[in-house]
Order: C-alpha cells, then sequence, then structure tokens
C-alpha cells in the first residue's frame, strides 16, 4: 500500500523511510520485522541518491510547513496546546530544554579562541538602559500637557538652591537632583511635569538669543546641500545666535574645523555663549567631551579672509544681509566642486544674489533655490473633557438614542480613564493639522563652484 507522507515522498506503509521525514517516522513507527509479509530478505534500502537531494534542498535537513515556520519563531512557553498535539510534544520539549551540548576538545579551564564571544555587559547593563541621572550643571526640559497640547514647556539651568516656577506651581531644584531622564514630578500644587534632556533642536529654538535664529528645518536642508562630512573644514559667516554653529560642529566631529565670522560683537558674543552653555551640558552626562572645533572671528569676511591664504574651505554657510558682497573674496578659499549655501529672509535678496553673481562673472552655478515647509499634525484618541474616552459612532444606531447614551455618559461621575484597555480598533483617534503652523523663514540657495572650460577657438582665426 503506497501512500505520501508531509513531504511528498512516496513511502510503503510498515516499511522504512526512504527519506528520514519527520511526518511518517514519528506518527508511524515501522512494525516488528515478524509482522513484515515481504520476511527478511524483502528489506529495501534507501535511495541514497533521492537523500542527498533532499538533505540539499534545505540546510537544516527536513522541510517546514508554514505551521512549523511560524511556531518555530515562538517562544515554547507562548505555544497552545492545540499547537503542541499538531507538532508533537517531544519536539517542544526539546526546544525548552535547548540544544544538546557539542562535545569540545578543549580542557574545562581552556577558553575558546576560535569563536570568541563578545561581552557587551556594560554596553547594555542596567545603568546604561536608565541613564545618566541629572546633577547641577544639566540644562533640562520640563513640560506640561493638558490633553492633546502643551500647556507650558521651559529650559532651564539645574542648580543646587534653584526652583523651577510655573503657573502650575513650583518645583525645588533638590527634588530634580538624583532623578532620571523621563521621570515625572508633581508640582506644588499637584500638576505632573515632564523632565528630560534636550535635543539639539530643542535647545536652539530655547536659548536665549539676540538676532533671529536659524531654524532647525532650514539648518538640517542646508546641510544636505553642502553634504558635510567628519574632518571637513567649514566656512560660516554671519554666527548670529551661534545655532547653525552648533549644527555644523556636530557635523564635522572632532577631526573637523569650523570659522564662524560675525562682525557684530554683541552678536558674537551671544553665539559664543550659546555654544559654550551646549558644550557644558554635553560633557556633564555624556562619556565623550563635545568637540572643540568652532574658531568664533569677530571681524568682517571681506577683510578677514585674505589673512587666511593658506585656509581652503570644503563647503560655505552665508547668514548676512549681502552675500554677493563676500563672494568674489571667499571664491579663492572654496575648494573645486564646493557647496556655497545661503541662507536668505526674502526673493528679491535671491534676485539680488544671482544678479550679483552675474555682474561680477564669478565661476559659481545656482543649482537650486528653495523654501522648506513642515505641517505638524495632531494624532491622538479622541477624549472627551471629562477625561472620558468617546465611543465610536455606529451609522445603523438610531441618532436620538446615541444622543442620550452620550448626554448620559457626560453626566457621569466617572471622570479617570477606564482601567480595562480595549481591544484593538475600537478607540476613534483625531488627525488633524495642529492650529499654530511654522509659516515661511527662508529661501535656500544652492551655489556649486566650477571649473571654466577653456575658450574656443576657430582654427581660421588661430592662423
Amino acid at each position: 500500500m503506497i501512500r505520501r507522507c508531509a513531504a511528498r515522498f512516496p513511502v510503503t506503509l510498515g516499511g522504512p523511510c526512504a527519506v528520514p521525514c519527520r511526518h511518517h517516522c514519528r506518527s508511524e513507527p515501522p512494525s516488528p520485522v515478524d509482522d513484515d509479509p515481504r520476511g527478511e530478505d524483502s528489506e529495501e534500502t534507501p535511495d541514497t541518491s533521492l537523500l542527498t537531494k533532499f538533505h540539499s534542498r534545505r540546510a537544516w535537513g527536513r522541510l517546514l510547513s508554514p505551521l512549523d515556520r511560524v511556531t518555530q519563531m515562538i517562544p515554547p512557553q507562548f505555544i497552545s496546546q492545540d499547537i503542541r498535539d499538531l507538532r508533537g510534544a517531544p519536539e517542544i520539549e526539546e526546544r525548552e530544554q535547548g540544544p544538546p551540548e557539542t562535545p569540545s576538545n578543549s580542557s574545562p579551564g581552556q577558553e575558546d579562541t576560535a569563536n570568541p564571544v563578545p561581552q557587551c555587559e556594560d554596553e547594555m547593563g542596567p545603568s546604561r538602559l536608565l541613564g545618566t541621572p541629572f546633577r547641577p550643571g544639566d540644562v533640562l526640559v520640563t513640560e506640561f500637557k493638558k490633553r492633546h497640547y502643551t500647556e507650558f514647556r521651559k529650559m532651564f539651568k539645574l542648580t543646587e538652591s534653584g526652583k523651577l516656577m510655573s503657573n502650575w506651581g513650583a518645583i525645588g531644584h533638590k527634588e530634580i537632583v538624583g532623578k532620571l531622564p523621563g521621570q515625572r514630578l508633581r508640582t506644588s500644587i499637584g500638576f505632573e511635569f515632564l523632565l528630560r534632556r534636550p535635543s539639539l533642536e530643542e535647545f536652539v529654538l530655547f536659548m536665549k538669543r539676540g538676532p533671529t535664529i536659524s531654524y532647525p528645518k532650514d539648518i538640517t536642508a542646508m546641510l544636505m546641500m553642502m553634504d558635510i562630512s567628519p574632518g571637513d573644514v567649514v566656512l560660516e559667516a554671519g554666527s548670529g545666535s551661534g545655532g547653525m554653529t552648533l549644527f555644523l560642529s556636530r557635523a564635522v566631529g572632532a577631526e573637523g574645523c569650523v570659522y564662524s565670522f560675525e562682525i557684530r560683537t554683541d552678536h558674537h558674543l551671544i553665539a559664543q555663549r550659546n555654544f559654550r552653555k551646549w558644550k557644558n551640558a554635553w560633557d556633564i552626562w555624556r562619556s565623550h567631551p563635545w568637540p572643540e572645533n568652532v574658531h568664533f572671528i569677530n571681524k568682517d569676511l571681506s577683510v578677514a579672509l585674505p589673512d587666511m591664504k593658506s585656509v581652503t574651505f570644503d563647503a560655505v554657510a552665508l547668514d548676512m544681509l549681502n552675500p554677493h558682497v563676500a563672494l568674489p573674496a571667499l571664491m579663492p578659499h572654496l575648494k573645486q566642486g564646493g557647496v556655497c549655501a545661503v541662507y536668505l529672509a526674502n526673493i528679491t535678496q535671491v534676485i539680488d544674489l544671482l544678479e550679483g553673481i552675474r555682474s561680477c562673472q564669478l565661476f559659481l552655478v545656482c543649482e537650486k533655490v528653495k523654501e522648506v515647509s513642515v505641517k505638524d499634525w495632531l494624532v491622538a484618541p479622541s477624549i472627551r473633557k471629562d477625561g472620558t474616552i468617546s465611543q465610536r459612532v455606529d451609522p445603523q444606531r438610531n441618532a436620538e438614542s446615541e444622543l442620550q447614551q452620550n448626554e448620559s455618559e457626560l453626566h457621569s461621575d466617572s471622570e479617570e480613564l477606564p482601567e480595562t484597555v480595549k481591544p484593538f480598533g475600537q478607540i476613534p483617534y483625531i488627525a488633524r493639522p495642529l492650529p499654530w503652523q511654522t509659516g515661511h523663514t527662508a529661501f535656500l540657495v544652492q551655489l556649486r563652484k566650477f571649473q571654466p572650460s577653456p575658450k574656443y577657438m576657430d582654427p581660421e582665426d588661430a592662423r
């Protein structure tokens, strides 16, 4: 009698398997030799060519059904009894016990140098997962949200005897020291404030400024234009409040260098102060210090560049009122093929820039002029004013009964969210743009230095 096993190989019922298929050999073990009607002389030998071909199809020596593939990825303790019955209890027990130990030729005291196991205890230890506690000198951001919107957000420097004041209560700095990032603390009147360290983007937006800053969305686009990598030498004209300088310092790394020029003394001091404040806060909670790779120069760019004849720049970032005036002095120091990214407030400045390049016959080509727009959205569960979650409206129900149900829920005494978690897809969400958005900030111009081709001469004119 011929039947097919789960691996689709023909086998003889009661006889030995030509291929060690677990679906056939485990469920129907071969019967004793005495019950074999063919006798001892009729014993068949397995087809070794078929066996070799079968083993070459899978590295583990057998085919896997879809059920096996799924259950192999699930821990044994989460496999139900029905799946255990389908697959067989012995296999599940083998997975729970783990793989068998392989014999080793090395002695117990000898280490296995052929396949060393990397030790990552220091990198993935509990202290690494919890983060660095707050210490005096840290720069922190605290925020308080009411429903879907942020009511209060402030960046401050942590001291030993200070106090965080707000309309929602106060928190002493002594209560914050030693806490971990991401913790919530209650104010003096019971509101919960979330405390954490700011990102570089948040620091640039919240730091004390003199002139208007370059917004992070524009800074990111300018960094992509210039294609800055670690080790580059970059020039910045217009330090401002130091926002662009911080991003450039992080992009070039410890091996690179940033030359930041500012003609106004007050702006020059503000940029230095903000850079030092971020660096000091970074060095407190990071294992590696922030690089000292920025040179602040309080001079006019056109006057200072002739004294820097030996310096060449991989890229240039200009944030000044009339950039086309500084381009003739800047051109000899920009590498061939280098990019000059210009930050301009209005479109008339863009026209003046391109007209200045044309009239001065500078070897710069305008590759793109763009404006970066970002729209922030609100996506959150729909929560009523009393704190309860809104219910999905069934279109088949009666509108009057639904209205009465909503009114009864609004007048209920419950003001907290239900403790039971509702199933997936049972909570309605709201999704809409936030009512306040960042509008126009600047136009970004990408210029690239090129080498002009030699002037073409007619052969007849050459004679």
